[in-house]
């Protein structure tokens, strides 16, 4: 007896565990899942996880468009559904559509193509039965018969045409593209010209794709190089390249002359134009013109201010003594005046200076395009594209006094004193480069003596004297 009560107490303990078991596994599921949408074109909704529903029986899905969890597993034909309409299927969304299609194929035969992209409109009013699509062909005659008024409102599904005629104006812009893509696709051939590299000497490289029409060819790697990313260079919102190789911006100030070089034989102040930035505490900057000082002439290279750019027009002046130098509008056409020459790399907008045993500068003039208004904000209108130069020195005779915002990258103990490492460097001393025009040499840093003065200086040692011989004049020397 007792052994029975022990079985049924058994049982009884039994059935207990196992409701508390049933009981914190919600009715309906052994084994509880979870599911995601897999659609990534429903951003919301895509990997988001979802606890499937107590009454599904093992697994669930997540329809991707209501974003919520529902039994089964056949829910991806959701997607296709929402993806093919297009603005015109909503116009006409009541179950008059089929009559449309039959109205516009009397008119326009041709119009036989359309049909077929409006046949899926069809099986999204009616998603359970596909089929449709089959019969729409053999119900034209119904629908005219059901829906003798209906042809009225037929009229703006003539509206299909507008887009055939919106669909010409895309050929005429195509060929617009090719004329631009064009000027770019002929890179620049450069040559190494230093005889003292016999293994890179006239060897002819192409220019690289950044820049397709500045560059050279440095003879030691026998490579080319863009004239920008080279020592000497002062390009762009300006950036410099130092005599010793470091990359820094020295910004200035719109509208200021500053001294580049300061040198005893040599000085050279740039121009800067510019424009005010409202969200930062500087100006956008570019070089618009340089003056060059050496024994005793002067030598100014200027863009010219010009709304629109064509690379086809000359925008780059040159002076000499104060008189404008007129060089024929051909690649290699040269100017000179004893030890001064003048040299066009380019038919237009590209020349070259040199002093011989002095100096060599590059100059071209370009513009601020849009894209790079745009990436830089910029905010370049339509009424000045900032032509400005960009310059690239070679010096040969400077002492090791040079100072200046690029001279002094040229001595032999100067450490650089921008911050390294950072997106943009800056070089300071605004105050210690400003000068009051490009011929000044009254920048703070300035030490140029003219060979003019040394004349003048000579001229006032000379004494005035009276021979018997009846010479005289300054500078006379009587003798016995």
């Amino acid at each position: 007896m007792t052994q029975s009560l022990v079985c049924h107490v058994m049982l009884v303990v039994i059935f207990i565990l196992v409701a508390l078991a049933e009981a914190q596994t919600p009715p309906g599921i052994n084994n509880p899942s979870h599911a995601t949408c897999k659609d990534p074109s429903y951003k919301e909704c895509h990997n988001l996880v979802h606890v499937c529903p107590k009454f599904c029986p093992d697994s669930c899905t997540v329809n991707c468009q209501s974003c919520k969890p529902v039994c089964g597993g056949d829910i991806t034909p959701s997607p296709p559904v929402y993806t093919p309409p297009t603005p015109t299927p909503y116009s006409p969304p009541p179950t008059t559509t089929p009559s449309p299609p039959t109205e516009s194929t009397p008119p326009t035969p041709p119009t036989s193509s359309p049909p077929p992209t409006t046949t899926p409109s069809p099986p999204k009013s009616t998603p359970p039965t596909p089929t449709p699509s089959t019969p729409s062909p053999t119900t034209p005659s119904p629908p005219e018969e059901s829906t003798p008024p209906t042809p009225t409102p037929s009229s703006p599904p003539p509206t299909t045409p507008a887009p055939q005629k919106d669909l010409t104006p895309p050929t005429p812009s195509s060929p617009a593209t090719p004329t631009w893509s064009t000027p770019p696709s002929k890179p620049k051939k450069v040559k190494c010209k230093n005889h003292n590299y016999p293994k890179c000497y006239a060897s002819e490289h192409l220019c690289p794709a950044s820049c397709p029409g500045q560059c050279e060819v440095d003879c030691v790697s026998c490579k080319p190089v863009c004239n920008c990313d080279m020592p000497g260079a002062v390009c762009q919102d300006p950036r410099f390249i130092g005599g010793d190789g470091i990359t820094f911006y020295f910004h200035g100030k719109k509208d200021q002359d500053f001294c580049l070089v300061a040198d005893n034989n040599l000085h050279i102040n740039g121009h800067f134009i510019g424009k005010r930035n409202k969200n930062m505490g500087r100006d956008f900057t570019w070089v618009q013109s340089i003056g060059v000082l050496f024994d005793n002439h002067k030598v100014q290279i200027s863009a010219q201010k010009t709304s629109s750019w064509d690379d086809t027009i000359d925008r780059i002046s040159v002076t000499f003594d104060g008189e404008n130098i007129f060089i024929p509008k051909s690649e290699g056409a040269k100017w000179q005046s004893f030890t001064t020459s003048i040299t066009r790399i380019h038919d237009t907008n590209h020349i070259v200076v040199e002093v011989e045993n002095l100096f060599r500068i590059t100059a071209k003039v370009v513009p601020i395009t849009n894209e790079e208004s745009r990436i830089h904000n910029y905010d370049i209108t339509n009424d000045d594209c900032f032509a400005h130069l960009d310059l690239k020195f070679k010096f040969f005779s400077l002492s090791n006094e040079v100072d200046g915002v690029l001279g002094q990258t040229y001595r032999n103990n100067y450490v650089s004193k921008v911050k390294m490492g950072v997106l943009m460097p800056v070089m300071g001393g605004y105050s210690k480069f400003v000068s009051t025009d490009s011929f000044a040499t009254d920048c703070s840093v300035a030490k140029f003596k003219s060979t003019e003065e040394d004349d003048s200086s000579l001229n006032l040692q000379l004494p005035s004297l009276s021979c018997q011989s009846g010479i005289d004049g300054r500078g006379v020397v009587c003798k016995r």
